[in-house]
């Protein structure tokens, strides 16, 4: 009888890491396809978001840096996000553009979005970049 509580016990414990949101995770990456890693979020109200900023240096070159992870909740990243850009500012003359991140609560709901493949919107490409000669040869 011992050995079924400690079974259920032992269950319970490692039910928490199973039960949290896993998010796709990376910090000020150029290339968004990279951010493939992933994580397990800790706190029990949690969301993943991505988002990131826009640089621009005083070279007048222009870097976007994206960034994704887990946050307790959107206001928070957006908060932890407008801070670090008031500090990287403050100690550099780049310009800094914050964006607004996005937020949801499902597991690795983070990633790039994908085109959606339609045939609807197949069908009117086509006919856009047929019509001016379907329209010329009525004429």
């Amino acid at each position: 009888m011992k050995g079924i509580h400690l079974v259920l016990l032992a269950v319970l414990l490692c039910s928490q890491q199973a039960l949290s949101l896993q998010c796709y995770n990376c910090t000020e990456e150029e290339d968004v396809s990279k951010c493939q890693t992933t994580i397990s979020c800790d706190s029990t109200p949690s969301i993943c978001y991505k988002g990131g900023r826009t640089l621009t240096k005083t070279s007048g070159q222009v870097v976007k840096l994206h960034s994704k992870g887990c946050g307790s909740s959107c206001d928070d990243v957006y908060d932890m996000m407008e801070q670090l850009v008031e500090k990287m500012v403050s100690e550099d003359r780049s310009k800094l553009e914050l964006w607004a991140p996005d937020c949801c609560g499902k597991d690795l709901c983070n990633r790039v979005a994908q085109v959606g493949r339609s045939l609807w919107i197949l069908a009117g490409g086509l006919l856009l970049s047929l019509g001016p000669a379907l329209l010329w040869a009525l004429l």
